[in-house]
């Protein structure tokens, strides 16, 4: 493709467009973005070190770009990565001019991919194209067979990369991404899910259907019910509640199963706990953590659980209703007292690595049990639960 130089002009025609562009709302960016890439003003380009002019003059602006917006990154570093034929990057492109760029490291065996660095120029971030590239990539990472990106995030781009999707939890296994990625002192090791069923560039729209889909439906049955008042529902005592007459609402009940046995949701969380409980690497998390062992444990992790107290929210109270209603709330448990460890014990050391292992088994076991919702008379089972 064909760069333009950037002239004096060309620079005050875009912090206008900017200036005009700053109160759009995302969807509306991301409308605008569409468009400009039906039209073929906005594109996205993969570039990699092929040994060709066209390429090497990409990269050298995307390196640019990198300088300037990473100034904290040395410069023999940025061009060593940029151009490093292990790297590919994906080029902003608006008006034949590179506004912004994605330069990551494919690790085709392990199915991810280590982000390096990420930048849009000064003068065209609010125009949203950080998202957009950040969205085009994940549809990239899709057609190459990549299930994970991660990256090492500073303080100032933890918020950037939340809002792309990004966690500080990693959920892949430790092994199958240790040694193959760089580690950076200084930086919060972040990752991001790809998902193959979702559309990333569409995403913000399809929202937006439902979003006014269920709008009208709100608005056509509210005229007539909007003064209505309704008793409270009992599910002990069935029926439709008040309201709902008409609608494809139904009762329903949560069906359980381990192993193809239909078993009580909380038979099966028990039956759980039990494994995790005697998995090897759990005597770190069998009781809450002493201060005496730790005196400042509860200053740095403000939510801590432990495996006596998930088995005590398993315990029946006489009277009182189950702590855990599904098996998202139990697994979320578990899943925070593994990274409560990892926070406050940092990596490198047996508790860092009990957490990992422990988790990965917790995973696994979750895993094997099979929950849905279904119609209370036993009819047609429904997605959820």
């Amino acid at each position: 493709f064909s760069l333009s130089s950037t002239s004096s002009a060309v620079m005050a025609s875009a912090e206008l467009a900017v200036d005009n562009k700053s109160d759009q709302t995302p969807l509306a960016r991301e409308r605008q973005h569409a468009q400009d890439e039906r039209e073929g003003r906005l594109r996205f380009v993969v570039v990699k070190n092929d040994g060709l002019d066209r390429s090497l003059i990409s990269l050298i602006d995307m390196k640019s770009i990198y300088s300037k917006q990473l100034p904290k990154m040395g410069k023999e570093y940025i061009v060593r990565l940029v151009l490093d034929r292990s790297h590919t990057s994906l080029a902003c492109v608006f008006e034949g001019e590179i506004v912004g760029g994605v330069t990551y490291r494919r690790h085709a065996t392990q199915a991810f991919a280590e982000i390096a660095f990420c930048a849009v120029s000064a003068t065209h971030q609010v125009r949203g194209y950080g998202t957009r590239l950040m969205n085009q990539l994940k549809e990239h990472c899709k057609r190459e067979g990549i299930h994970f990106l991660l990256t090492y995030a500073d303080n100032h781009a933890i918020g950037y990369f939340r809002k792309q999707g990004f966690q500080k939890q990693v959920t892949m296994k430790r092994e199958r991404w240790l040694g193959y990625i760089k580690d950076y002192d200084g930086g919060t090791l972040m990752e991001c899910a790809i998902d193959t069923q979702v559309d990333y560039l569409n995403i913000r729209f399809v929202a937006e259907e439902q979003r006014r889909a269920i709008a009208e439906r709100m608005e056509a049955g509210g005229a007539q019910q909007q003064e209505a008042e309704y008793a409270g529902y009992d599910p002990a005592e069935g029926g439709v509640p008040a309201g709902l007459q008409g609608t494809s609402w139904r009762e329903s009940a949560l069906h359980c199963s381990m192993q193809g046995k239909p078993v009580p949701l909380a038979d099966c969380l028990q039956a759980v706990l039990a494994e995790v409980a005697t998995h090897p690497d759990a005597w770190p998390f069998q009781t809450a953590v002493s201060t005496t062992l730790a005196p400042d444990y509860y200053e740095v992790i403000k939510d801590p659980v432990d495996l006596a107290s998930v088995r005590a929210r398993l315990t029946p109270r006489a009277g009182a209703p189950p702590h855990y209603n599904s098996l998202d709330q139990f697994l979320a448990d578990l899943l925070r007292m593994c990274e409560n460890c990892r926070v406050y014990n940092g990596d490198n050391n047996e508790y860092y690595d009990c957490a990992v292992r422990l988790e990965a088994f917790v995973r696994k076991k979750v895993g094997e049990v099979s929950v849905s919702r279904v119609p209370a008379d036993g009819t047609r089972p429904e997605s959820g639960g």
